[in-house]
């Protein structure tokens, strides 16, 4: 496979797997992520409604969260690359911001401020009878996003980072509200077959050892939770998931518009 059809099968894999996501190995039952069983107590199970237009722009909503003002910018790129007689080793990164804002009745809106960046390497070389093939052999994802609430008060942290060096196979991080820590650990789980996704299937939010939340991103999306826990940490959270809902791989784009 050479490096333009490796391109392609992952822009390819990229549109497939969210479609297929959907469905169980019978091709009828819509199979979704796993919730930990922590979760399945006292937990609002929200769905969320008019994603699928407000990808680049406009608004959706899950409960009593309406999410609106969706911008995203242009994703910039650049690259080099050096040779090495019948080897090329690629670097490439991009940049994407995208804005939001989140709002429910009778507290603050926060609005989103996100920066998403990706740098990546690859070598290309060419193999028996002429044929090619590429290897990646580092990628760096990162996600920071401001959360700040109308009214002055301090805003929140949402940091996100994904490294193939060290294995990683999605973004996990952490989501700052004052002076609580909300843990983001992805999952590839799905509820229907022992089968993994290669891409998220959603993202768990933990208070130390508690799950009080999480976000499936396959499907139309739905979020949960924890009624228990106090309703500005719940604010955070769904503006949390709203970002989630709507990131973009921004290295997966980037291949696939080349090999157009």
């Amino acid at each position: 496979m050479n490096g333009s059809s490796l391109k392609q099968w992952r822009r390819m894999a990229g549109w497939l797997l969210p479609a297929f996501a959907g469905l169980s190995l019978g091709g009828c039952e819509a199979a979704h992520m796993v919730l930990p069983q922590d979760l399945q107590g006292d937990t609002s199970e929200l769905a969320v409604e008019g994603l699928r237009l407000s990808v680049f722009d406009g608004t959706f909503e899950f409960g009593p969260y309406r999410v609106a003002d969706v911008h995203r910018g242009w994703t910039r790129t650049a690259g080099s690359s050096a040779s090495s007689g019948d080897s090329e080793i690629r670097s490439s990164k991009a940049e994407q911001k995208y804005r939001l804002s989140v709002s429910e009745p009778d507290r603050p809106a926060r609005a989103v401020q996100c920066t998403n960046t990706a740098n990546w390497s690859q070598l290309e070389t060419e193999g028996l009878l002429g044929g090619g093939f590429g290897v990646e052999f580092s990628s760096d994802h990162r996600l920071a996003c401001t959360l700040t609430p109308d009214g002055g008060e301090a805003p929140s942290t949402l940091v996100m980072t994904r490294s193939l060096s060290a294995n990683e196979t999605a973004l996990q991080g952490v989501l700052v509200d004052g002076a609580t820590r909300i843990d983001i650990a992805a999952t590839h789980k799905l509820d229907t077959t022992s089968l993994q996704l290669g891409r998220p299937s959603g993202y768990i939010f933990q208070i130390g050892d508690r799950p009080v939340g999480a976000v499936e991103v396959i499907n139309s999306g739905t979020v949960w939770l924890d009624n228990s826990v106090p309703p500005e940490t719940r604010s955070a959270l769904a503006a949390a998931s709203a970002v989630l809902l709507l990131y973009q791989d921004i290295q997966e784009v980037h291949d696939g518009v080349e090999s157009m």
